[in-house]
């Protein structure tokens, strides 16, 4: 096991988790106070975004039930869809492209929603598919916000804020997620520290005598 990647991961979901913790508040703020708020959450979450490639690694570094190839093209292609989300979401920010989730989506936005159901996918397969080193908490929650994630996005993209799946996926995408990120932070902690304490017994033992 690579524990170097798996102690990123651990230090990745734990920034996901902060980031999608404090963008919950900042969304609040936005529809209660309006002003700065809502570019403040928009920057939050590309944070919590760009995390996700290395709790992607960590994820497959430990393991699952898929092959080898089909579990590498999914890592590819959910790593892809988040960091292509956040490029997407930063050129929003700086007015290149324009987002309007009051109605159904349109342009950049339909890319955006696209690549957002992709993340959750990938979140929620992964979670479905990890092996036995994933408790089965965390792994429901996975499942539970991957799946929202992608109801949020397929409700953005048939008809904005307003469509019933994106009020059906929102709690799994705001509120199941920033808690399934800090569980997954302590498993791989725990994986990683487990393995470092593996190693150094190993390194430790006596030699066995060949006389």
């Amino acid at each position: 096991m690579n524990v170097d990647r798996v102690s990123r991961g651990a230090w990745a979901a734990l920034v996901a988790a902060i980031a999608g913790g404090v963008a919950l508040v900042t969304i609040a703020l936005f529809f209660t106070v309006g002003g700065p708020f809502g570019t403040i959450n928009d920057a939050v979450l590309i944070a919590l975004v760009l995390a996700l490639p290395s709790v992607m690694l960590a994820h497959d570094e430990l393991g699952g039930v898929v092959p080898l190839w089909p579990a590498r093209l999914s890592l590819a292609g959910g790593i892809a869809a988040a960091l292509g989300w956040a490029i997407l979401h930063g050129a929003f920010i700086v007015r290149i492209v324009d987002f309007d989730d009051a109605r159904p989506a349109t342009g950049a936005f339909v890319v955006s929603n696209l690549l957002q159901a992709g993340v959750g996918l990938w979140i929620a397969g992964a979670s479905l598919l990890a092996g036995s080193w994933l408790p089965t908490l965390v792994r429901v929650l996975g499942i539970v916000a991957g799946l929202g994630t992608v109801l949020l996005s397929v409700g953005l993209l048939l008809g904005g804020m307003s469509h019933p799946l994106t009020i059906a996926g929102g709690p799994g995408y705001q509120l199941v997620l920033p808690v399934w990120a800090y569980l997954l932070s302590r498993v791989f902690r725990a994986r990683a520290d487990a393995a470092r304490t593996s190693t150094a017994t190993t390194e430790g033992a006596p030699a066995l005598s060949t006389t």
